[in-house]
């Protein structure tokens, strides 16, 4: 069940209090319960942190991490570093969405799945990588990271 985005704004205010220092663990917050910022979680975030719809929504935009669409209930996200594409990231990305059927940043119809492409998490030395879920995997071969994500749970969604 889908929480209001409103109810989970007055909790993160109540929690972190509504000094724009605040911004981020709110805006946190709200996509980790959503797996995205809705539009009228941002005027209400705005409004609670006195600032404009504009400043936090500049924050939104500029965090790949956050999203303003809804996306799948697992999120896998292939880093596109130079490293990563120089050690095959090109491979495995082809094979998740020829496997899974949607292209980068698009969602299974049944909202299971949605892949990402990402900079740096931090696994050059273990490239191609990827997160699922924010776990890491690295040392990727397409057959691999096909494996991994196939073994997610697939639950009701």
């Amino acid at each position: 069940m889908t929480r209001n985005p409103l109810e989970i704004v007055a909790e993160c205010i109540s929690e972190f209090g509504g000094a724009k220092e605040s911004i981020m663990q709110i805006l946190t917050k709200i996509n980790e319960e959503l797996s995205y910022i809705p539009a009228e979680a941002v005027d209400a975030v705005a409004e609670a942190t006195g600032v404009s719809p504009g400043q936090v929504y500049s924050v939104v935009s500029f965090y790949s991490f956050f999203s303003t669409s809804p996306r799948g209930k697992n999120i896998v996200r292939v880093c596109s570093t130079i490293s990563c594409a120089m050690a095959g990231q090109g491979d495995v990305l082809s094979a998740l969405v020829e496997e899974f059927g949607i292209a980068p940043f698009e969602t299974t119809e049944d909202s299971f799945l949605t892949i990402e492409t990402t900079s740096c998490i931090g696994l050059c030395d273990q490239a191609p990588a990827m997160l699922v879920n924010g776990t890491p995997y690295g040392n990727l071969t397409p057959e691999k990271a096909c494996e991994i994500v196939r073994g997610l749970k697939r639950t009701e969604v």
